[in-house]
Parts: C-alpha cells; structure tokens; sequence
C-alpha cells in the first residue's frame, strides 16, 4: 500500500506540474475574467493539498513499516517492499545539477563566463575524487601553495600540445583549460606587486608540443626567469613519437616501441625539471587532460582488428602513471574516470550521442580535442585536485614524517634516483648537460634576431606562423616545382652531432633533401634538389646526403627529429643545406612544402 501511495504520489506530481503552468498562463491572460482566476487558483492549491497529503500517508506507512521491522514482525514480502519504496526514494531525488561541485570551487565573479550549463555532464564530488592517481610527494606542492597564501605572485608554465592550447574549441588559448585554471587561481588567490598593488599569476608557454620536442628545445624552458609550477600534459602527443634518434646505446628490440621512445624522452625532462630552479624547486605536475578517441572507435574511423593487439591503444597514460610513481610526482587525470565512464556500456554507446559521456560529444573533432565545456571540465578537475592539497597541508601539519618520505630532489644539494632508461652516458649529456649545444630554433616566435645571422642563403624560404592561430612558427618552404634551398652556418660540437627538427603532416606537405659541406651554395648537390624522389631513391643517396620525409599516413600534424649520419668535427665550421624536392608520389595533396622547426649541432 505504501509502495501504491508513493507511485500516486509521483503521477500527481509529474501531472501537476504542466497543469500549473497551463494554469499560471490562463491567470496572466487578461481576457479570463475574475471569478475564473479565483476558481484556477483554488484548482492549483487543491493539486498541492491533495500531493502533500498523499505524501504524508505514504511517509506514515513507512514508518509503521519501519516501526514492524524494529518489533521483529518484518516479513519478506515487507522487506521487498521497503527495498522498492527506498528505490523509489532514490528515483525520486532531483537529478544531481551541475553547479553542486562546481559552487564549491568557482568564485561568483567567474561564474557567469564559465558557461556552466554548456558542461557535457553532471560532474560530481566522487568524478573528481578519482582525478588524483598519484598522490606523490607534495613537498613542492606545499612551496607553492604557500606562496599563493603570501599573495606572492607565481609563474605556471604549460607543457603540452594542441590540447593544451585548445586547438578546435571554438575559442584556441581564450577556451583552453590553461586559461580557466589561471582565470580561477587569480581570483581564488589574488597576489600583490612589490608596491602592494594588484598583481596576476603569469602564464608561461612554449611553442613544443610532445617530450621530444621539449627536450630538443630545453632552452625555452631554460631560459624563463622565474618558474613555481609546471603542468605536463603529453598524454595524446607522445603516441605519435616514433623514433629515438638521441639514444647513444643499443636499447634493443624495445627501444623501437613507442612506449619506451615515451617513458626515455619523459623521464629525461623529469630529472631536468627536479633539478631545476627557479630560483626555488618547481612544482610538477603530470596532468593527463584527454585520451585518443578515434583508437576506441568502430570502423570506418579506427581498426579494432589493429588497436586490440596494442597494449594501451595509444593512450599514454598508464606510462605517465608508473614514471610518476616512480619519481614520486603528483599526477592529476581527468581521462582516468572520462574514458572508463565512456565506454562502459559498449563501444556503440561511447560514440552515441545519447550518452552523456560519449567521446562524440565531449571531442570537436575525430583525434582528441575538447569543446569548451571539456576544458571547463579539465580546469575543474586541475583547481578542485589543487584545494584538496590544501586541505591535506593544513590538516596534516602535525602529522609525523619519515626522512625517507623527504623529496630529496628539492634538497641544496639534490639526490635523485638513479635512471631507469637512461646510459650513464645519456645521463650526463642530456641531464647533466655536460656538452655545449648550439641551437637554432625556428619556433620561437621573439627568435628571429638569435638565428638570422646564420643563415648564408635563402632561396625560397619563409620565415612565419602557417596555421590559422598565427602562433605555430617555422622555416617554410612551398611549391610544388620544388628547389628551394638554404644554407645554415653552424660549428661542430663536443659529439659531432647535427640533429634536425620538422614537422611530418598527412597532407600538402612533401619531401626535402639535407647534407653538409664546405661548401656556402651547396656544390653540386645542389643539383639533385630538381629531381622528383620516390621511396627507392629516398634510399640510396650517395653518403651523405639525407632525405627527410614530411609526410606520413596518420591523420595528425606532429614534428619528428632526425639525426645526421654524418658527424662533424668539434669546432670545425660547416654549412647545413636543407632543399625541398619536386611534388612527390609519396605526398598527398596538391601542395607541396616542408616546414623546418630547428637545427641543434652538439
């Protein structure tokens, strides 16, 4: 009887509720006379009248019922019966809203551009919960933090690719989830100039886009003056590093796996980033932000006979998880509850729109970029992991610490472990820098002044920004008769080697030829740049000549590195000739060029 109650008690609540607008409508309607509003209102209070009472029976027999249990005349059929009425209860609960969690941690003054009811999904406290997989050592959390209670004003720097700069999300860098969390950590901890004047948190950038490129290009992060906390999201772009020029040791089958080129390159920029001051220990974070959609997809846009004989389908994240616990580095996701939520129902349902949490919907695109609400979503999930920690270093500044639970790599004097992939020779040259590199780098949008004296000769090529942002820097060279040619001074260093750096795309971009001499216009090698290649003759170039590929099948545009054969003596002068070659089979589409990001000589 009380389950019957209940279920009337539903019925009139979801049949009352457009008869009381239909109603309200009829009482604004100044045609309705008097008399008839007087009886539409006393119809409406009966809705209400007759709704409270049935809920008051059914709240009676609950307790009689409660009040039998308690007195040991509790049958089984009684017992089934108070399992559907709480059932019932449950169902009965509005729906989580959006703004529960998210009052907590936005501020009022941001609330009103956040968007809120654009999220893709309710995000509740126990979503968030998940979003710290490693909790690591927080010792330089803590620095950071209280800095933020000083009002000192602090500098983020961002480590990633086109998630992080919000490539497809309808707004680039002003809808990213970087500039969400610094728009949040301005407003919950408003910082002070020297003069006591109203300061900001800097956001700090580069123009690299995986590890690889980050470790190649040291020096943008090197070179920033003042570094409190750095947030490395790699999750999608190190998937598509496939080869490892740098390692200066046989690493054996596995060192051809994408996997392992990703944990070697992470872990160099790991020990660099913990022996790095600025002027204090920076903060780390290893933020895994978003996930490959595409690879968990049904054909035609991904082939499951191929992904399901891969160990992680292309999702770095379980790499991130063990090198971090390794080094002890607080790691935020978002990815390691978005991804399992879903596709729990089955790859059809991960991709129907009707789930809340398809990846259709929570991606613009077919690869891994979020929508607006996505990084709305990611810059909570960054702020709400941050006020946690702040709750833990208040809460547990009497609790005992072990010496061994020191971040030792924070110390005057910093310890770290021993490497896990790196040769002691590795090690000392690409963490301890113990060689000299001499590095041209065409991504940085302030580098022209650094680099243009090196430059010998240019024909044909363009210094600028290709993509539609204006933001993405390089030495271009277009078309499709091909020739262009240029000619870089550089000087040999401690090893001899000459490392290139450009950009492979699946599209419009062809193939280029490279070498070294003495000679400033090329010599006769010049001659081969008219020649059209194919596969067989990218292959047997006589020695020394080289041939860079620009384009490849996967749907992304990514840089990759190639090592020179050739080896140049220490502080010996020589010329580096880079040409594009004639439109090729090997390309597809109609244009032709090749984009040049940098050249190292160590």
């Amino acid at each position: 009887f009380s389950l019957f109650l209940y279920t009337l008690h539903i019925v009139m609540h979801l049949r009352s509720l457009p008869t009381m607008r239909n109603m309200g409508k009829l009482i604004e309607n100044e045609e309705v006379s008097k008399v008839a509003r007087i009886i539409l209102v006393l119809q409406m209070l009966m809705c209400i009248v007759v709704g409270m009472m049935i809920e008051y029976m059914g709240g009676a027999m609950s307790k009689l019922s409660s009040l039998g249990s308690s007195i040991g005349f509790e049958s089984s059929h009684q017992k089934k019966s108070n399992m559907s009425v709480q059932m019932l209860h449950a169902f009965d609960q509005p729906s989580v809203s959006k703004r529960n969690i998210i009052e907590e941690i936005v501020p009022d003054s941001l609330k009103p551009q956040c968007d809120l009811e654009f999220l893709q999904f309710n995000v509740t406290k126990s979503m968030l919960k998940k979003s710290r997989p490693v909790i690591g050592n927080s010792q330089r959390l803590h620095i950071f933090l209280k800095k933020l209670h000083s009002k000192q004003c602090t500098s983020v720097l961002f480590m990633g690719g086109s998630v992080t700069a919000g490539h497809n999300s309808r707004g680039r860098l002003n809808a990213s989830f970087p500039k969400f969390f610094m728009d949040w950590l301005n407003e919950r901890y408003p910082c002070e100039n020297a003069d006591r004047t109203r300061g900001s948190h800097l956001t700090k950038r580069t123009q690299q886009n995986n590890a690889q490129t980050h470790f190649v290009s040291w020096s943008q992060i090197s070179q920033i003056e003042t570094l409190d906390l750095v947030i490395m999201e790699f999750n999608v772009n190190d998937s598509f590093i496939d080869k490892m020029p740098h390692a200066m040791e046989d690493k054996g089958p596995e060192g051809s796996t994408k996997d392992y080129i990703s944990v070697w390159y992470n872990e160099i920029l790991l020990r660099r980033l913990l022996l790095l001051r600025k002027p204090d220990p920076v903060a780390i974070i290893t933020f895994n932000a978003d996930y490959i959609g595409r690879t968990w997809a049904p054909k035609p846009y991904s082939d499951p006979d191929k992904d399901r004989k891969t160990t992680f389908r292309n999702n770095q994240e379980p790499l991130k998880f063990w090198l971090s616990s390794m080094y002890e580095i607080p790691m935020i996701s978002a990815s390691t509850w978005m991804l399992p939520f879903a596709g729990k129902k089955g790859t059809n349902w991960q991709f129907n729109r009707n789930n809340s949490y398809s990846t259709s919907l929570f991606h613009a695109d077919k690869c891994c970029h979020p929508k607006r609400g996505g990084h709305l979503i990611l810059s909570l999930v960054l702020a709400y992991c941050l006020l946690e920690e702040e709750k833990n270093m208040f809460s547990s500044s009497n609790d005992v610490i072990l010496d061994i639970e020191q971040d030792f790599s924070a110390a005057v004097d910093p310890i770290l472990r021993d490497p896990m992939y790196l040769s002691e020779d590795e090690e000392r040259m690409y963490v301890r820098h113990d060689s000299v590199s001499q590095l041209l780098d065409f991504t940085d949008p302030s580098g022209h002044e650094k680099w243009k004296n090196q430059v010998c000769e240019n024909d044909g090529w363009n210094w600028f920004a290709d993509n539609r942002e204006k933001d993405k820097f390089g030495l271009i060279a277009d078309g499709v008769s091909g020739g262009q040619h240029i000619s870089l001074q550089i000087t040999g260093g401690k090893l001899g080697l000459v490392e290139i750096t450009y950009v492979i795309s699946y599209e419009n971009f062809g193939l280029a030829l490279v070498w070294v001499d003495d000679n400033r216009d090329g010599g006769a090698t010049r001659s081969h740049c008219g020649n059209r290649l194919t596969k067989k003759s990218c292959k047997n170039f006589h020695r020394g000549v080289q041939c860079l590929v620009g384009t490849w099948k996967e749907p992304a545009s990514v840089p990759t590195v190639t090592i020179l054969q050739n080896r140049i003596e220490d502080e010996t002068t020589k010329f580096l000739h880079i040409c594009l070659t004639p439109i090729s089979e090997l390309r597809k589409g109609e244009e032709n060029k090749f984009k040049l990001l940098g050249t190292r000589v160590y």
